[in-house]
């Protein structure tokens, strides 16, 4: 079991991150001409869209594990691969429980 020291600081490493990588969130925009641009798609998943702000949010999540982690082109294109094959995978699993009919 984790130190709750080491929790706690984890939980604030991940915080900081997201509030660098998304400045201004939850501020209302003063003019919607100065609203930051829609997320960039970067794939999509059986019409779900992978965006930019989806490949960054798993980057901090990874560094957050593994400090070590260097974020190059190949790290983000295993990245953008770990999110599509989660996606696969999650769609899979809810098709699997729609086809569940209990009488």
């Amino acid at each position: 079991m984790e130190h709750p020291d080491s929790v706690m600081i984890r939980y604030i490493a991940l915080v900081s991150i997201l509030a660098i990588l998304f400045p201004g969130c939850g501020k209302p925009a003063a003019n919607p001409a100065s609203a930051q641009p829609a997320p960039r798609v970067l794939a999509t998943v059986n019409g779900e869209p992978i965006s930019d702000k989806d490949l960054k949010l798993s980057l901090a999540i990874r560094l957050m594990d593994d400090p070590d982690f260097k974020v190059t082109p190949s790290t983000k294109n295993e990245q953008i691969q770990m999110i599509i094959d989660e996606r696969l995978e999650l769609q899979r699993k809810d098709r699997a429980s729609s086809d569940i009919k209990i009488f």
